[in-house]
């Protein structure tokens, strides 16, 4: 039985059309230089991803497991498998477990964490793997800036004599903790930091974005921390009906009473900002 000629220019008209359209797609991203940061719903755990200038990759934390490949599926271009910089703010699942997957389909330049281990035995496999593809290692400190096209990293948390290749008693206590900076936008990464961290840095100024450290728990933000950074919005990691309770009243509390915008990933998915150029 012979093929329907009408049949064979269709699928080639709807070929042609198919290759219009990724190329169209392929350009539309290549004009477009915005940096844009999302917080992704990977239930509870943290990830989030920032594309500066829509060239330079960044992963600070990944989630507890694989949900962070749909994130990046969704926002990552197609065509790009290179991640410049992974952040790991502290070794708990919760915030590496993501990796694990991450490695094995993205090239990643650069693995900046802390100077703290783990006794778990999925933790150490992320370690040799990393070390396996060659991954390089960075133990940044308070005081260290990273400027990336333009803009900039800071860090503010750990300082040097908190993180010396130990295993901590409380970890959250030596999270990974910086400040994102374009033009005269900020945003403040907390990871899962205590109190007691927040009210150790040295925050210079307000921030538009905080990302409310440890789910929105009870042992996290505080009054006088809030006062100081002083955000627009507030963003909270955090899996739908968790068992920990998180976030904690008192913490939504605090911020509706300032009229804080809340955002958080249990309710309202994937939070995108896209700053302008």
């Amino acid at each position: 039985m012979k093929e329907s000629p009408v049949a064979l220019r269709d699928l080639i008209v709807a070929f042609f059309v198919a290759q219009v359209i990724v190329l169209c797609s392929f350009l539309m991203l290549s004009f477009d230089k915005s940096t844009k940061i999302v917080f992704c719903d990977v239930g509870q755990g943290d990830a989030a991803y920032i594309r500066i200038k829509n060239r330079f990759d960044i992963v600070v934390d990944a989630g507890p497991d694989n949900k962070i490949l749909s994130c990046l599926g969704k926002y990552m271009p197609f065509y790009d498998r290179k991640i410049e910089l992974a952040i790991l703010t502290h070794p708990q699942l919760d915030h590496y477990g993501g990796f694990l997957y991450l490695v094995d389909r993205f090239h990643i330049d650069n693995f900046a964490t802390i100077n703290i281990d783990s006794k778990s035995q999925k933790f150490k496999s992320l370690k040799q793997k990393l070390k396996n593809k060659k991954v390089s290692f960075s133990f940044p400190v308070s005081g260290k800036v990273l400027n990336i096209l333009g803009d900039q990293l800071n860090f503010y948390w750990p300082t040097k004599n908190t993180n010396i290749n130990k295993v901590a008693n409380n970890i959250n206590d030596d999270v990974l903790i910086f400040l994102f900076k374009e033009n005269g936008f900020s945003a403040l990464f907390t990871a899962d930091a205590t109190y007691r961290t927040l009210n150790s840095i040295n925050l210079n100024g307000r921030v538009d974005i905080l990302k409310i450290p440890h789910h929105g728990s009870k042992n996290g933000l505080n009054n006088s921390f809030l006062n100081l950074a002083d955000p627009s919005v507030a963003v909270i990691s955090v899996g739908k009906n968790n068992s920990y309770g998180h976030p904690h009243q008192d913490v939504l509390d605090l911020l509706k009473a300032k009229h804080i915008d809340i955002r958080r990933t249990d309710r309202n998915g994937d939070i995108i900002f896209k700053l302008p150029n």
